[in-house]
């Protein structure tokens, strides 16, 4: 009997949410050294290995429901699960499983969660009547409390805490340099990490324009470009793309890395252009100053939390104006780097929060 069964984003090959994941097991087994845990995953013998963890596949809703009547809590999240803009399917999958957990009466948490955005009537009035039945939700910031309020989601403990991946030990004790090596990178070569990532709304030379910029910061600050997909092998061709049509070269990680193998390279850059959420994170973590491109109104919600308001948005970019942001950030790296790291203690005390909610909730069981 499992006494925690874990839903999420689990097995799709992105970094942001295995690094959730990571995080949740390591906080929750720092206060519970025996916590017995069960991850819905897509790939749960890949899952099972990696974590330690029991697994089972995530649409397999006969075996999930066995599993919810004999666990005492489901644990939902991290991430911006709840929200249709991608699409109301995956929506609906996440509160059938929330649903079932309810049904069986077991302890059910919203565990750091971005909510929203939420558009359709319809999902709004289910996501309120399954939510107000949940027993404890935290979550990773302001925006996400707003929306909940205007929800109508009041009747549950709600706590603004902070994603979990600040709580990750960012020691880094594997060399990036071997992964920095084979993808062809010179000793001694200064790197700029960039994770890009296909979006609908982006302009159709949306590539051309990245590039411009890539160039620009070589030429200027002396960086190269090393292209960083969070999800792999999804995100390498966006970044392909941009390789291609760079007057400078460029390097690529061709391959899908391990959360302390993300770490490890990211630690050998000296600044992070970021759309995914989770590789501003990372980068504010190991104090590497970040540029951010927002497909998602909780990419610059982080960054404004961070009083480091140096995005763009990817519907409108513009090169330009990419240029005086880097300049900004590069003229000013080293006070970057002391303001984060007074940040980082702070999220880190408040994303631990996260797992005592939790085990609190599973001792009244």
């Amino acid at each position: 009997m499992s006494d925690i069964v874990i839903s999420g984003y689990h097995g799709f090959a992105n970094s942001g949410d295995e690094a959730l994941l990571y995080a949740i097991l390591t906080t929750l087994r720092k206060a519970k050294p025996d916590l017995d845990v069960t991850v819905l995953s897509k790939v749960p013998e890949e899952t099972a290995i990696e974590y330690g963890v029991n697994s089972i596949y995530r649409y397999k809703f006969r075996k999930i429901r066995k599993e919810m009547k004999k666990a005492k809590m489901l644990l939902f999240g991290g991430g911006s699960l709840l929200q249709d803009v991608t699409s109301s399917k995956s929506l609906l999958y996440y509160l059938a499983v929330i649903k079932l957990a309810q049904k069986y009466g077991i302890k059910t948490m919203l565990y750091a969660n971005g909510i929203g955005p939420i558009t359709k009537k319809i999902n709004r009035c289910l996501v309120a009547r399954i939510l107000n039945k949940v027993d404890v939700i935290t979550l990773r910031d302001d925006k996400s409390d707003e929306e909940l309020k205007s929800l109508g989601v009041t009747k549950p403990k709600i706590v603004i805490t902070a994603d979990p991946a600040f709580t990750i030990d960012t020691d880094v004790k594997l060399s990036g340099k071997f992964y920095t090596k084979r993808a062809g990178v010179p000793d001694g070569e200064k790197l700029v990490a960039v994770s890009v990532r296909d979006f609908k709304t982006a302009p159709s030379d949306f590539d051309i324009r990245l590039a411009k910029m890539c160039d620009y910061m070589y030429k200027k600050h002396n960086v190269s470009p090393l292209f960083i997909p969070m999800q792999y092998p999804e995100d390498t061709s966006i970044s392909r793309r941009v390789m291609e049509k760079m007057e400078h070269k460029s390097y690529i990680i061709n391959r899908e890395l391990s959360v302390a193998e993300m770490f490890s390279v990211l630690s050998e850059t000296e600044l992070v252009i970021g759309m995914r959420l989770h590789s501003l994170i990372y980068a504010t973590t190991l104090e590497i100053p970040a540029m951010a491109i927002v497909y998602d109104p909780k990419i610059s919600a982080f960054m404004d939390s961070l009083n480091q308001p140096d995005w763009l948005n990817v519907e409108n970019f513009n090169t330009e104006m990419s240029f005086e942001i880097i300049d900004k950030i590069m003229n000013t790296r080293e006070e970057r780097r002391n303001l984060l790291k007074q940040t980082n203690a702070q999220l880190k005390k408040k994303a631990e929060e996260n797992a005592a909610y939790a085990i609190d909730l599973l001792n009244q069981m």
